[in-house]
């Protein structure tokens, strides 16, 4: 699940780590895209991963079939904070396979343009549209965080969800939706927020202080919200998939089991959030 999945790692121990020698400053490679088409060919294909969202989340409408750590709850929770109406756009950044996007374009009536830098994922989310009867109303492009493609003050609102953290330079990628955002419009993040921001023991993605990030971008009037039962969520997902066992030749699930064995670890160490915050006028 590379929403949250650190491929240079390695697996964390079973009990609560020490800190690690490396500095909060520490280089990442730089998300690959390649490596995000196999892994979303995968996960279209891949039983087990649908096994989990239906144990874990068995509110979720099934058609979201989501790539992230997402309940109806959160879902509705960040289709109130997005302040959309009929008609309006709302931009998907890193959309993924749609299903979230899709699911909030829905409900809101508004039209969706998601991005991903993925060509796998972008054309699975354009298949996946008319499932939610969006076919004439969503579209999807190909594009980074940092530079989307999109024009200047197109969009109403923005969100991302579970996607925003795997930004290469997110100063650039904040100052992007800045560009796309109309003054005064709303972006929702659903991320990981370390409960001791720059804690070594964190893999380097999950380390930055969000509410800075987007002060220092320019953003403002920004609300993070930590709730126990967003951080169960997360925590229930990797559980069931590792109750599931050995994967087999299902290539997701296998590695959604990895991420699972990193991650649980540390869960301790993070708050799991929504981030709301207001492009400036």
């Amino acid at each position: 699940m590379p929403q949250d999945h650190d491929t240079a790692g390695a697996p964390a121990p079973a009990s609560e780590p020490e800190p690690a020698p490396a500095s909060a400053s520490e280089p990442e490679p730089a998300p690959n895209a390649a490596v995000f088409d196999a892994v979303f060919s995968a996960a279209a294909a891949s039983p087990g991963l649908r096994r989990v969202w239906q144990l874990a989340l068995p509110d979720l409408p099934s058609q979201v079939e989501p790539f992230s750590f997402v309940s109806a709850g959160l879902l509705r929770h960040v289709a109130q904070a997005l302040r959309l109406s009929r008609g309006r756009t709302l931009v998907d950044l890193g959309c993924g396979r749609g299903g979230p996007g899709l699911w909030l374009a829905q409900q809101t009536d508004a039209a969706l343009v998601g991005v991903d830098f993925s060509p796998v994922a972008v054309g699975q989310a354009t298949q996946r549209a008319a499932l939610f009867g969006l076919a004439g109303r969503a579209r999807f492009v190909v594009g980074e965080l940092a530079r989307t493609g999109l024009a200047r003050a197109s969009a109403d609102a923005a969100v991302s969800v579970d996607a925003f953290h795997f930004a290469a330079d997110r100063a650039a990628a904040i100052g992007e939706v800045r560009r796309v955002l109309r003054p005064g419009q709303r972006l929702v993040l659903t991320t990981w927020q370390p409960k001791v921001p720059g804690d070594t023991r964190l893999p380097p993605r999950h380390r930055g202080d969000w509410p800075r990030l987007l002060r220092d971008g320019g953003f403002t009037d920004i609300e993070m919200e930590a709730r126990p039962e967003w951080h169960d969520l997360w925590t229930r997902v990797h559980r069931v998939a590792l109750d599931l066992g050995d994967p087999g030749d299902d290539a997701a699930l296998a590695d959604l089991q990895e991420e699972s064995r990193q991650r649980l670890p540390v869960a301790s160490l993070m708050h799991r959030v929504t981030v709301i915050t207001t492009a400036p006028g």
